[in-house]
């Protein structure tokens, strides 16, 4: 019996080639919670960039593993619910990147309206390496922080990235910002020939290679997005066997691997696939509502 589905957000429940989730997507959640069944976010992604690009607006999920297991959390019920009322994760007119910004604004699932289970901070000294990087080769960085997103600079790179994702561009602050705070992911934009360079000076780091190849997800070593699925199943008291996700890309396999039931979409990556339980349709044919019911249906049986 699956008690709790992880969704990934790009290429699972949005469209690369849309950057709109459909609207059959947003029923297939409110059908599973109707069912009984706890939905989660198991994404990449910063929570400040899911509010700004509402990617989960209409959508009410219990539990947000970010920044690819880095940042995990669980919202309180009665104060996200109530919030939920106020604001359903819509888009907000403009982008939010600095959340210094009335209550009123939040979305529901900010996390200050639940607990955080596990916050693992890129050791101080890795981005310290980084910095002194940067100092000899330039490339552009995003830098998040708990509450903060920025880059150091713009250029085409940074901008394609962000295109790709249908997002927007960051404010620039100097990097000095970022030794002074702590740090949970830094996304660097890298030629191929800069990417060993990068592993050599942060061994302690792993890089996660974003689906448009040039983009990287830097991280402390060891964390994925399973370890955050395991601090939420454990505070909930529900077992791996109980636990169903849905993936496509490079940084879904480990997790693919691990839960009960796993279900790649139709255009997942290769490697993806070919862990998975079940490969459902293309995201564009209604993937993600296919593999809700496929869900649904086996616990009936």
């Amino acid at each position: 019996m699956i008690k709790i589905i992880f969704f990934d957000i790009d290429g699972t429940l949005r469209p690369f080639e849309t950057g709109v989730i459909p609207e059959s997507t947003k029923l297939a959640i409110k059908k599973a919670r109707e069912a009984g069944i706890y939905c989660a976010i198991a994404t990449g992604r910063h929570w400040v960039e899911i509010h700004n690009e509402g990617l989960v607006g209409g959508m009410y999920f219990d539990a947000f593993v970010t920044l690819d297991g880095g940042y995990s959390y669980i919202l309180n019920e009665d104060k996200a619910k109530a919030h939920y009322a106020k604001n359903p994760g819509n888009k907000p007119k403009e982008y939010q990147f600095l959340m210094d910004i009335p209550e009123a604004e939040l979305p529901y699932f900010d996390p200050q309206f639940g607990e955080v289970l596990l916050q693992e901070d890129i050791p101080s000294d890795m981005v310290e390496k980084l910095l002194l990087l940067l100092e000899e080769e330039a490339f552009p960085v995003l830098f998040l922080e708990e509450r903060r997103l920025y880059a150091n600079f713009v250029n085409e790179d940074l901008l394609r990235t962000l295109a790709y994702v249908h997002t927007g561009v960051p404010p620039l602050l100097p990097i000095e910002e970022a030794a002074k705070n702590r740090q949970l992911m830094l996304i660097p934009i890298l030629k191929e020939s800069q990417v060993p360079l990068v592993e050599e000076r942060l061994p302690d780091c792993h890089l996660i290679r974003w689906s448009d190849g040039m983009s990287f997800d830097i991280a402390k070593r060891g964390v994925s997005k399973i370890h955050g699925i395991q601090k939420i199943i454990e505070h909930l008291g529900i077992s791996m066997d109980e636990v169903a996700a849905i993936g496509d890309g490079w940084n879904d396999v480990e997790m693919l691997e691990s839960v009960g039931l796993s279900i790649a979409m139709g255009n997942a990556k290769p490697e993806a696939k070919a862990v998975a339980k079940h490969v459902t349709e293309h995201i564009l044919d209604d993937g993600l509502p296919k593999a809700v019911d496929y869900i649904l249906e086996l616990n009936r049986k």
